[in-house]
């Protein structure tokens, strides 16, 4: 009777530490991929909504319209994003035209040295979650993929006027964000998701 006492008791012991290890939170992959997930829809309707209104600056003044637009409210706009999804969103370069884009803590600046390397060895470049006790960090390279981009970003002389120069140069006097070609690295959306 002991026995059977003792095995019935061992079964129901093995029977619940199963049970507990099913209802454990979920798994790292799962949590990346559910972050991946986000951050690429955070991301895409980012852009969107920043190329829309980069767009709509073009057709109402040009390029130099185009650059005080992202001057005075490319940021504002982000912010606004960030709070409308509750999360920070953020474009980061190591050739940056708006130096509050410039890399600044460590895992930024390792991201963008990471992604640069791959661009150089003709590798593709993909999404990548970061994570942290308090938070998760989203990072996802920006291409320069439309032709557009060029009038801002280019070459001077072959795509940027020189009165788009002047603008440039009048607003970012310290501007590193130009000579990009199409499909080259330009930077990262990185947005950072609270725990």
């Amino acid at each position: 009777m002991r026995l059977f006492t003792l095995i019935l008791i061992l079964s129901i012991i093995f029977s619940c530490s199963d049970k507990k290890q099913k209802a454990t939170p979920q798994e790292p992959d799962s949590i990346q991929q559910e972050y991946l997930k986000m951050g690429n829809e955070v991301s895409k309707l980012a852009q969107a909504e920043l190329l829309k209104n980069v767009s709509q600056a073009m057709k109402k003044g040009g390029p130099g319209y185009a650059i005080e637009f992202c001057n005075i409210k490319a940021l504002p706009l982000m912010d606004s994003l960030s709070k409308l999804y509750n999360c920070q969103i953020k474009r980061i370069a190591t050739k940056y035209r708006n130096p509050l884009d410039m890399p600044q803590a460590g895992k930024e600046i390792e991201q963008m040295n990471q992604y640069q390397a791959t661009f150089e060895k003709g590798e593709s470049l993909e999404p990548i979650i970061h994570e942290f006790d308090d938070r998760i960090e989203y990072y996802k390279p920006i291409m320069m993929n439309k032709g557009a981009c060029l009038k801002c970003h280019g070459d001077s002389g072959k795509h940027i006027t020189k009165e788009t120069l002047k603008k440039i140069d009048e607003l970012y006097p310290n501007d590193l964000a130009t000579g990009f070609a199409l499909q080259d690295f330009r930077g990262a959306w990185k947005i950072t998701f609270g725990r």
